[in-house]
């Protein structure tokens, strides 16, 4: 597979944590592939995809996906695969910056996949999937969904600083945050962090810090750590508290993740720490 990462451009920066593109055109990979998981993770992306479309798992069927669409956050592990050669564009939100290019609360993304054209205009989404299936090379198409996204850039976008402390704060403490010392910590009160999390994040600041920790949680391990360092340096109760929160996230407990034989295909999965922007490019 190919794999690529872009800078966003300068005015994309504040929004954007990073672009990667992703092609796999070998028949023989992409038919034999498994369908690849997705674990939750604190970002909200955009995908645009050229050549055969993406299908996902839906109560055990395959569904299929459009060219291009927004995932929201999501709390749960998402199963996709691919139907033939294909080709990703892969923009990587930081945790408020799709805010700045759609008028609609982000929580309307929360745990699902929604179509480009129903957020955008319409024809242009339609146009610019055109001109990606036509391009020549990555640089090409990036170069054109950067300029679709500065052309969807709102000016019109109140700005709540304290929203970029509230995830600076979250990530530093690796989840371990509690509601109540963060909106204390900030001086504004419960329901406002509450409801501006919703509306300009896409989560609740609980359902936030809770995936930065299950994320945390997975780098600690792949580090060597044992799980009884995980469960004090992640502020869980006990070792049954940190195996049922890593389940609701994980769909498995943690031994069974750790040791079974899909890991090889759920590290590669897109929500993986490792494979992700640095957390300074996500929360700064």
């Amino acid at each position: 597979m190919f794999v690529q990462q872009f800078p966003p451009l300068p005015a994309l920066q504040p929004f954007i944590a990073g672009i990667m593109v992703q092609e796999e055109w070998n028949s023989i990979n992409y038919a034999n592939r498994n369908p690849v998981k997705v674990l939750p993770t604190s970002m909200t992306i955009i995908g645009f995809q050229y050549g055969k479309p993406m299908r996902k798992i839906e109560n055990q069927e395959a569904v299929s996906m459009g060219s291009s669409g927004i995932t929201g956050i999501h709390s749960t592990v998402k199963e996709y695969v691919s139907t033939g050669a294909i080709g990703t564009i892969i923009i990587i939100f930081k945790p408020h910056g799709l805010s700045h290019f759609t008028p609609y609360p982000l929580f309307e993304f929360h745990n699902a996949d929604v179509p480009l054209e129903l957020v955008f205009h319409a024809p242009s989404v339609r146009e610019l999937e055109e001109k990606l299936g036509n391009a020549s090379s990555a640089n090409e198409r990036v170069s054109l969904v950067q300029q679709f996204l500065l052309a969807s850039l709102r000016s019109d976008r109140e700005e709540r600083h304290w929203i970029s402390e509230a995830i600076r704060l979250i990530s530093t403490e690796r989840g371990a945050l509690s509601v109540e010392r963060l909106a204390a910590q900030l001086y504004v009160s419960q329901r406002t962090l509450q409801r501006s999390f919703n509306v300009l994040v896409g989560a609740s600041p609980k359902q936030f810090a809770n995936i930065v920790r299950f994320q945390h949680a997975i780098s600690l391990r792949h580090a060597g750590y044992s799980y009884l360092d995980i469960v004090q340096a992640c502020g869980y109760t006990d070792h049954a508290h940190f195996a049922k929160a890593f389940k609701a996230f994980a769909g498995c407990g943690p031994e069974s993740f750790f040791s079974c034989e899909a890991q090889t295909e759920l590290n590669k999965a897109f929500g993986d720490p490792h494979d992700s922007p640095s957390e300074q490019q996500l929360y700064h």
